[in-house]
This record gives C-alpha cells, structure tokens and sequence, in this order.
C-alpha cells in the first residue's frame, strides 16, 4: 500500500506560538500513522506520547510523521525515546519520518542513530512493514 509524499501543512516561521496537534489515521488494518503540525516543546512533548499511546490499541505498526512541525525542542527528543520504548515493550514496529526541525534535532541527541527513521512516508510504511526489530540498542562502552 503507498501514502502520498505531501508533508503537511507546518505553521508560518515568525508567526505566534502554535502548540503542536496531533492526528491520527489508519493505514491498512494493522498501521496507524500518528501526524503532528505545530510546535512541540517543553509544554506539550508528552502530549505526544501520550497520544500515540492511546491510538495504538492492538495496532503492530507506527508510523510518526513530525514533518509539519515548525519547532521541536530537546524535550521532543525525549516524548521519541519513551515512544521507542513503548512499542519497544509493545512488539509494535514503528518509524518516525522527521521534517527538517526534528532532522535537526536527532543530530545532536540521536547520534547513535537508535531511533528508527524514514525519510518519506512511503519508506515508512516500508520499514514498518517487514518483521519487528528490536527498537533498543546496548551502546558501545567506548
């Protein structure tokens, strides 16, 4: 099955603080994709994990399109890394498809590269649908 490569609609730069939404919608039976627009920082981070949290029922794959967001701050690294464990403790197979703010960001906090990433959304759906990895990684002691 292919999405549409559009990302969505993100915020006007300069424009006043818009807080990040969160939508939701199905893909197939088994994949939800999880979309957030806005802004995401300190005050709403965990919005995000939450959300995803409550849509996942029995689904075993996520996709989390962050390409409409205008902003995201350290915090946001941190709402991804719980969602990481989640579906890690979940068996759920999920992918986040960063926009060029969250690209940003996983540079410097997700050096490592352990979170799983997709450049479009038709990748995602790829990545989503072959068999479960395991989503944490043991780091080197170096």
């Amino acid at each position: 099955m292919s999405a549409a490569n559009t990302a969505p609609v993100a915020p006007t730069p300069g424009a006043p603080h818009t807080p990040a939404s969160f939508s939701s919608s199905l893909i197939g039976s088994a994949m939800v994709l999880v979309t957030a627009v806005g802004e995401l920082d300190a005050s709403n981070a965990w919005d995000l994990a939450d959300y995803v949290e409550g849509v996942l029922d029995a689904k075993r794959r996520l996709i989390v399109d962050l390409r409409g967001l205008s902003f995201c701050g350290t915090q946001g690294f941190s709402s991804l890394h719980h969602i990481n464990v989640t579906c890690s403790r979940s068996e759920v197979n999920w992918v986040v498809v960063p926009g060029r703010e969250v690209s940003r960001l996983l540079r410097i906090c997700n050096p490592e590269r352990t979170l799983p990433v997709a450049g479009t959304l038709d990748s995602a759906i790829g990545v989503v649908s072959r068999p479960p990895r395991n989503h944490l990684r043991t780091l080197p002691l170096n």
